[in-house]
């Protein structure tokens, strides 16, 4: 009886090890997992093991290789069976391409695994030196998983319906619907002079609107300089396998997905900086993860929830696959998760409850310090609105700017920008929030996305903020400039609090800026430089403008670039109050009542150091303390 027991037990387990879903009758199996057949045709990288392959998608084997890829699995015929099949491929630019689709063909189909420590570069490639001549590449820029279309590279929903949609109707759907899934808000960018929105950094929503951008323009703006920006744009545009496919992690098959979204996915899978990492780090810059993503590199700290491993989705959770709007205030509640007591001393505070946490918790910011839409080479083109943003540095210290919808008081880094070569005139603005009007926009059926769809932001809805200054002639080289300031809102970068006096010394709020310049189409030589910001109660200013020789190279002037040399007051604004409200004398007697019962709890701490339970309270004390000293105040004579 035993005996056949242990028989029973060892084929029950020894069959459920072999068991794999893949269908060992699948051409796609026979050839991909025939080492030597591979070998002979010489793309011995291709090789799978199949049972590896289920264990790492780990959907218990349902979806075939046909069911994700594509193709045909009934044929041993190379072309009949990967006749159809979408495939990765690169953004590449040389002489006969301009940001355009190449198969990985041209790296001689290297896995797609991660090499190097950089996140921000584990799947990028060289091409071969023979692909190089052949196909007139010089460098490839990006690669894209397969639900992309190669022609826009936007995510492409009809891709998707074939593929993952088979098994995931609903979250196919949902995404299809989310602000995420047709890149919903960034389509309300029509033209550079619509307000609202405003013009903003990212620059127009170039896809469908080529005539409306034309006709605004002084210059020659063609469709090929349209459709190489419309491509640029799309790279950020994530599909199904940007978030769940981990090819960012060392796999035996390069087969790794997840149901969680992991803080690399979202900072773009070591595919570029793009996704989230291009708007935090490269735009904002307060990024969550910064470190080799961080601009300027390797000189800003990390947000403390990412040094302590906190997911990008434990506070921005989805619902019905989308994560809602700028302003959500369900990450904003998120953090009474961990900091109840905190948020719960913020919120019955008399002098702080209409503080954002982020406005005293985030203190030096980097990235752009200028951003100019000018002429020069972008997407390896020359075009009328190339992007000059490389002008990183670091801003000692946010603005806080009180919300005009809400009432809360924000950090937000202002900065210089402009558009050249913009026709007509445009109306100067007070501060404006980035709302969006309800509108209607046509979808792109041929890839999958409805007729129509709306899109509506109201006020309380978004914390970026905009003012437009007009249009500014004076240029050498380049028509009617439209400037703008960037006042974008610093969410992350979390770290330790700002002190008491960088607030409440003065009611102007001054920082400074510097920065490097050292892209190699625009200047011979990097140059560097400072300016200084100041925000009181008669305006917005940008002064003490300091800069290094700037010579450009050949067929590119220096207003293309850098028009704050010729136009420096364009960003200067009155009329609008950025002065921080207090009473100076009661400022002075609430610092001394916080300095002496901050003085008590460290002495209390001293006396009772052997106890840790009374040192755990005393120290929930003294954090509780400069969110809310009444609060503080109650719990000290309460101690015991």
């Amino acid at each position: 009886m035993k005996k056949h027991l242990l028989l029973s037990v060892f084929i029950l387990i020894f069959s459920t090890v072999l068991s794999y879903g893949y269908d060992p009758d699948s051409t796609c199996v026979k050839c991909h997992s025939n080492k030597k057949l591979l070998e002979k045709l010489g793309f011995p990288q291709m090789y799978l093991d199949p049972a590896e392959v289920d264990k790492e998608v780990n959907m218990d084997g349902a979806p075939t290789c046909v069911d994700c890829h594509l193709g045909n699995n009934q044929t041993m015929d190379k072309n009949e069976a990967h006749k159809g099949m979408p495939r990765p491929f690169y953004a590449a630019i040389g002489k006969k391409h301009k940001y355009e689709a190449i198969g990985r063909e041209v790296t001689n189909y290297d896995p797609i695994q991660p090499k190097g420590k950089n996140r921000a570069k584990l799947l990028l490639r060289k091409p071969t030196k023979e692909a190089k001549q052949k196909y007139g590449i010089k460098k490839l820029m990006q690669l894209f998983y397969h639900d992309h279309d190669p022609k826009t590279f936007a995510y492409s929903p009809k891709i998707a319906k074939e593929t993952c949609g088979k098994c995931h109707e609903q979250e196919f759907t949902d995404y299809n619907k989310s602000g995420m899934g047709l890149n919903k808000y960034q389509r309300a960018f029509t033209n550079w002079r619509k307000n609202p929105p405003g013009p903003q950094n990212c620059g127009v929503w170039w896809g469908d609107n080529f005539n409306k951008i034309k006709s605004e323009c002084t210059k020659d703006f063609t469709k090929l300089m349209n459709d190489g920006k419309n491509r640029g744009c799309n790279k950020c545009h994530a599909s199904c396998n940007d978030c769940h496919y981990e090819g960012f992690k060392k796999s035996k098959t390069r087969h790794l997905f997840t149901k969680k979204v992991e803080n690399l996915s979202c900072y773009g899978s070591g595919k570029g900086t793009i996704c989230h990492a291009g708007p935090m780090d490269r735009r904002r810059g307060a990024g969550y993860m910064r470190e080799e993503f961080a601009f300027p590199y390797g000189e800003l700290p990390a947000d403390v929830h990412s040094e302590n491993n906190i997911n990008c989705t434990d506070c921005h959770q989805m619902k019905n696959h989308s994560f809602g709007h700028l302003a959500s205030n369900d990450a904003k509640e998120s953090c009474s998760k961990c900091h109840a007591e905190i948020v719960e001393a913020v919120k019955t505070s008399n002098n702080h409850k209409n503080v954002d946490c982020s406005s005293c918790h985030i203190q030096e910011v980097g990235a752009y310090q200028f951003t100019f839409w000018g002429p020069g080479i972008s997407e390896g083109q020359f075009n009328y609105f190339a992007k000059h943003k490389q002008y990183y540095g670091v801003r000692s210290m946010p603005t806080l700017v009180k919300h005009p919808s809400t009432g809360k008081w924000i950090p937000i880094k202002p900065y210089p920008m402009a558009v050249m070569n913009i026709k007509g005139n445009v109306e100067k603005t007070g501060l404006m929030v980035r709302k969006i009007n309800k509108t209607i926009v046509k979808g792109k059926t041929e890839i999958g996305e409805p007729k129509e769809f709306v899109i509506e932001r109201k006020p309380d809805e978004v914390n970026d903020m905009y003012i437009i200054t007009g249009i500014f002639k004076g240029l050498k080289n380049n028509d009617n400039m439209l400037a703008w300031i960037q006042m974008d809102k610093m969410s992350h970068a979390i770290g330790k609090g700002r002190n008491c006096n960088s607030c409440h010394s003065s009611h102007e709020q001054i920082a400074t800026s510097w920065f490097a310049y050292t892209v190699k189409t625009d200047v011979k030589k990097p140059f560097y430089g400072s300016y200084v910001i100041k925000a009181g109660k008669n305006g917005l200013e940008f002064s003490d403008f300091k800069y290094s020789e700037i010579i450009p190279v050949k067929g590119r002037h220096i207003d293309d670039f850098a028009p704050f040399v010729y136009v420096k007051n364009a960003w200067d604004v009155k009329g609008i109050d950025f002065s921080i409200p207090f009473d100076e004398q009661k400022y002075e007697n609430t610092l001394n009542e916080y300095n002496l019962l901050y003085a008590k709890i460290h002495t209390l701490k001293m006396k009772f150091k052997k106890d840790k339970t009374k040192v755990s309270e005393l120290e929930k004390i003294r954090k509780i303390l400069p969110h809310n000293i009444e609060t503080a105040k109650k719990l000290l004579e309460t101690f015991k």
